[in-house]
């Protein structure tokens, strides 16, 4: 007991000691502190040194789990992506189908037998592989081809003139880098925002909600993960295709069309309006007949801005052929759409720095009022595997004669296709030359008499973008009413408003041309910019333009009925 007695002394005189080891040691720290002429206040106040250190430490803590809290939500928003819309093992947001829409891939074309189309599922992992080039391909019910544009961001080498791009994540501005990291693109979000496009990645305006900045690149009313396009540029149902003819409830507007000499029998100039389907009507009372996207149609002319634009907003109406149910939004393609498939179509996803060919093929009205077709490949190669048999060709004009026998050339005419396989869009380049809903306001006639509905709310000329349309800015000294419509006047006003356009990206304008006029976009393709009597915007050219052709073509148009201009569709599916 004595011992035990002893040790617990021990003990308590251990700790004693230790205590006033303790004590002295703080005493003596602050004593020293008091001789370097720190006060007590300094040290344990309010705002002292121990306490500042305590709340930085607080604070240090608290940003470390907002930093874990903001992180484990961006990682639910991707994952949730990733279960929903993102296809991880493609590397794409998956298409998003609507009704009436349909899977399909092609069997290989080989030396002897063309390639078929063949329906599939959205579970078939070989429906599309952008890797590979194959993009993901619908039908609708009509036999009309859709392809998928999946959200990017992108990046321009004007010196090999092609683009880097990066598929984005859902609806989201992040992209999976090289080494698997998750990375963010950057994006405009203000109306007077210059966005360098050459540097870093930047999300492709089509893709984006621009409700807050005016749609001022052209974008939506909000984020989307991707667009579908028509594979073809619009062709008459009927018009060497099985498709059934059906009336929608747009009428034409305009009761003259402009007819080239070979047609009129005269010389080039108005005539009564006309078209393959309801030969010469001369009035607006007659119904536009829905189109079909196919390949080897003949394509579908004589029709306005306005008259495109009104039937591509309807072909989701009731009753459409293609089975949409009214959630699809249609609409005549826009500027920043056409620049998204060509950007994708300028990357290592499509044809890469190879050009596109031009379809020239025309059939010159030997199938009465009748020119380009669809889905074919320059006439200076045809052989009897390409679109149309060798008989029925005029090997010095490349016309078709009336009855000959269509195939669509997949084996030997996908360079004319954006990605160089039977998956890409094609038509980009010659075949018709297509309206989009690009327009300057400058207050000309031809705004109202030939595109009433993409530039006018009402009686009021729409001078702000909206979600379908895109206003261009002008340069009112050289391009007003007061302007006299010659030549020369026309190039100083487009001159100027290519000029004035500082602003807008992704519509493979100003990022690919250097001028206003002439050809000086990428590719040598024409470069002429809206003005004057000429306020509306063409993209591709035509069979007939040669060189100039290509993806990267704008050309200025008064909008008006034609022979050799027509129109391309996409839809939306929310």
């Amino acid at each position: 007991m004595n011992k035990q007695k002893q040790k617990k002394r021990k003990q308590r005189e251990e700790r004693s000691a230790n205590g006033i080891t303790l004590i002295s040691l703080v005493v003596t720290i602050i004593v020293l502190i008091i001789l370097a002429g720190v006060s007590i206040s300094m040290l344990v106040g309010e705002n002292g040194i121990i306490t500042q250190a305590r709340l930085a430490k607080e604070k240090t803590e608290q940003a470390q789990r907002d930093e874990e809290a903001g992180l484990s939500s961006l990682e639910t928003a991707i994952q949730e992506a990733l279960g929903n819309v993102y296809n991880e093992e493609k590397g794409v947001n998956a298409p998003k189908l609507t009704s009436g829409m349909t899977p399909i891939k092609f069997t290989d074309p080989t030396d002897s037998e063309k390639g078929t189309v063949v329906e599939t599922t959205s579970e078939d992992t070989n429906w599309y592989n952008y890797e590979e080039k194959k993009w993901a391909n619908a039908q609708t019910e009509d036999g009309s081809m859709w392809v998928w544009i999946p959200r990017f961001a992108y990046r321009v080498n004007s010196n090999t003139q092609t683009f880097d791009v990066v598929f984005l994540v859902g609806t989201t501005d992040t992209y999976y880098d090289e080494s698997g990291e998750l990375q963010t693109a950057k994006r405009c979000t203000s109306e007077d925002q210059a966005v360098d496009t050459t540097t870093g990645y930047t999300v492709h305006p089509a893709f984006t909600d621009e409700t807050s900045i005016n749609y001022r690149n052209g974008g939506w009313d909000k984020e989307i993960t991707g667009i579908w396009v028509a594979k073809f540029e619009a062709g008459y149902a009927s018009g060497n295709n099985d498709a059934e003819v059906v009336a929608s409830s747009v009428n034409y507007t305009q009761d003259t069309s402009w007819v080239p000499a070979i047609e009129s029998e005269e010389t080039e100039g108005e005539y009564p309006a006309r078209n393959w389907l309801d030969g010469e009507y001369g009035s607006t009372t007659t119904a536009i007949k829905y189109p079909v996207f196919q390949p080897v149609t003949y394509t579908m002319n004589y029709m306005n801005h306005n008259d495109a634009y009104n039937i591509a907003k309807a072909l989701n109406a009731s009753g459409n052929p293609y089975g949409f149910n009214g959630a699809a939004d249609s609409h005549l393609m826009k500027n920043s759409e056409w620049g998204a498939v060509t950007y994708l179509a300028k990357s290592k996803y499509g044809l890469g720095s190879t050009d596109i060919t031009v379809n020239n093929i025309s059939l010159s009205n030997s199938i009465q009022s009748i020119y380009a077709v669809t889905g074919c490949t320059s006439n200076s190669t045809i052989e009897e595997t390409h679109v149309v048999t060798i008989e029925t060709v005029n090997a010095t004009t490349g016309n078709v004669a009336s009855g000959g026998v269509y195939t669509w050339d997949q084996l030997n005419g996908t360079t004319a296709s954006c990605t160089g396989t039977i998956y890409g869009i094609y038509d980009l380049s010659g075949g018709a030359w297509e309206r989009t809903t690009g327009y300057v306001a400058n207050q000309n006639d031809n705004l109202s008499k030939y595109g009433r509905s993409i530039a006018f709310e009402g009686d009021t000329l729409k001078t702000i973008s909206t979600k379908y349309t895109t206003v261009y800015p002008h340069n009112n000294t050289y391009d007003n009413t007061t302007i006299e419509i010659t030549n020369e006047f026309l190039n100083t006003a487009s001159t100027n408003n290519w000029i004035e356009n500082t602003l807008i990206y992704g519509d493979a304008i100003r990022e690919t041309s250097t001028t206003g006029t002439d050809n000086n976009s990428w590719y040598n393709d024409a470069s002429n910019f809206l003005g004057l009597n000429n306020p509306f915007n063409i993209r591709g050219r035509n069979y007939g333009s040669g060189e100039s052709a290509g993806l990267f073509c704008f050309v200025r148009h008064g909008g008006n009925s034609n022979y050799s201009g027509g129109f391309r569709a996409t839809v939306i599916v929310p």
